[in-house]
């Protein structure tokens, strides 16, 4: 019955006031029409959004055991080397190279040198369960914008076997290594071919022991001799990697999409959970902002549009109320509560806002698309259900939060005041 007295009363203001009526609604096709052109127009001339950062500018890189990203070292400094018989492949030496055992192996020549560069000081870094818990943390807070991860480091005290460890996606380590995926404590071995190292008589599937954790050779993969770096490195899972495993970096790379607070939220955490030890830290590149920016405006300009137009609405739907104040006077002889009366002119304002945004949505999709599109190749991509929808939802929000605040001052007052004013 409300409803039926709802629609008499917009008929009955039709008929009384026709001109008023056909102005209010133009005013709102006109706004939709507006709003739908200028962002078209806008976003047509707004470069795509480009993200031309390589991997390794959206990636952290985290040396642990110093405050430096690459080490401390200047020439003249000692270096790990390793140290093989040229002849036999027999492994000599591992150590500084400044020791007098060093100088007595290199001294008569026939033995093949490998330096370690980079950082030479892992005494201060860390071993895996000193770090566990503080890179569970990490990873929880990358949470879905992990693009690949690892860490690195020594895997026995001589630092002849080295080790990565993956904790990125299954799909990511079942492409790089398919006999790690889902496996514990299985491991890949990447051995050269002339030199002794540890394990290199070892083929697939047998079993062995490193630090305290025996492992299951999924793989072993034989170096180019151009490649020989006189050392076993490891591939494993995270998840498989010994206590005892010494650390010295870690690396996170990420997904394009993450945004430059999350990166920022990362790196406090990193800060945060290695507090207790020295690092040295490379952030990713930020995200380039300026086309994000530009197509952020367009929803801005909307707004703004939007907002200019209903505010001259509600002044014109105000003075119309204005000029119905013996409806409301006979509504509240007739007892109706101001909630009721509310709710009549308030449903009244979601049907004639709801008729003019579909009329505004008609006459701009069917009518001027494509017109506007002549001058603007690119207008016409731009509008999809998200956008069309955005529109309505701002449009109506705003106004009827505007067109509900105008009328709960005329609903407010009694049958005397209306008479009165």
């Amino acid at each position: 019955m409300w409803l039926l007295l709802i629609f008499k009363n917009i008929l009955n203001f039709i008929k009384t006031k026709p001109l008023l009526f056909g102005f209010i609604v133009i005013s709102q096709v006109i706004c939709i029409v507006a709003v739908f052109s200028v962002s078209g127009m806008i976003d047509s001339l707004t470069p795509q959004p480009t993200d031309d950062r390589a991997d390794w500018e959206k990636t952290f890189l985290i040396m642990l055991g110093t405050d430096e990203l690459y080490g401390k070292y200047e020439e003249g400094d000692p270096m790990l080397a390793r140290v093989f018989d040229e002849k036999t492949g027999d492994f000599l030496y591992s150590g500084l190279d400044n020791t007098e055992e060093y100088r007595k192996i290199t001294e008569n020549g026939g033995v093949s040198v490998f330096p370690q560069s980079g950082q030479t000081d892992y005494s201060a870094c860390p071993k895996y369960k000193d770090i566990k818990k503080k890179l569970d943390n990490v990873i929880k807070v990358v949470g879905n914008g992990l693009s690949d991860g690892w860490i690195n480091g020594y895997a026995d005290d001589k630092y002849m076997v080295e080790y990565s460890a993956y904790f990125d996606t299954d799909e990511n380590i079942n492409y790089l290594f398919p006999g790690l995926t889902g496996q514990e404590k299985y491991v890949n071995l990447i051995i050269p071919s002339k030199y002794k190292v540890p394990f290199y008589e070892c083929k697939n599937g047998d079993k062995v022991k490193i630090g305290n954790t025996q492992y299951v050779v999924s793989k072993v993969i034989i170096q180019e001799p151009n490649e020989e770096w006189g050392r076993t490195v490891l591939h494993l899972l995270l998840s498989s990697v010994d206590d005892d495993f010494v650390v010295y970096s870690i690396t996170i790379q990420l997904t394009d999409d993450v945004t430059n607070e999350q990166i920022l939220k990362i790196s406090d955490t990193i800060k945060k959970e290695f507090s207790d030890i020295p690092i040295g830290m490379k952030e990713p590149e930020p995200q380039p902002l300026l086309e994000k920016q530009f197509n952020n405006m367009i929803y801005v300009v909307s707004i703004i549009i939007i907002g200019v137009i209903l505010l001259n609405i509600s002044r014109l739907y105000t003075y119309m109320l204005s000029k119905r104040k013996n409806t409301l006077m006979v509504f509240g002889l007739c007892g109706a509560s101001k909630i009721r009366m509310f709710a009549i002119y308030f449903i009244e304002v979601v049907l004639t806002f709801a008729v003019s945004c579909i009329i505004g949505y008609l006459l701009f999709n069917y009518c001027l698309l494509n017109v506007i599109s002549v001058l603007y190749p690119n207008f016409e991509f731009f509008f999809n259900t998200k956008v069309y929808m955005s529109v309505f939802g701002a449009y109506m929000g705003f106004g009827l939060l505007i067109m509900g605040l105008n009328i709960i001052p005329m609903v407010r007052k009694t049958v005397v005041e209306l008479k009165r004013s």
